[in-house]
């Protein structure tokens, strides 16, 4: 059975507008796409930037270098420490045999006759 010609018109002017919807809204997800790409873009080429060797030395030999020196800052770390700790240990039996001596000392003056 044939569409009447309003009936036509009308599914013509409702497809149309739909159509022109449907690439309004491609329209602007490929916009969006467009700057986050670009956005994309921007942040490659800053992070290349960083990490572009622009002086004479190799940045894996200069990474190598500040590696060396920081297990070098760590055995000192380490040495300091053993160093300390001795330090205490000693301190602490200077401490035992310094109270010690006064404890005699007190003792001896206490117990001698005036």
């Amino acid at each position: 059975m044939p569409l009447e010609p309003s009936v036509q018109v009308a599914f013509v002017s409702a497809g149309g507008a739909v159509t022109v919807a449907l690439v309004g809204v491609l329209v602007e997800l490929v916009r969006r796409q467009g700057a986050a790409l670009a956005e994309v873009r921007e942040h490659t080429q800053e992070a290349r930037e960083q990490v572009s060797n622009d002086h004479a030395t190799n940045l894996r030999d200069d990474l190598d270098r500040v590696i060396h020196g920081l297990d070098r800052v760590l055995d000192g770390q380490a040495q300091h420490s053993r160093d300390i700790s001795t330090l205490r240990s000693e301190l602490a039996h200077e401490r035992i045999e310094r109270l010690a001596v006064a404890e005699r000392l007190d003792a001896h003056i206490t117990a001698s006759p005036n």
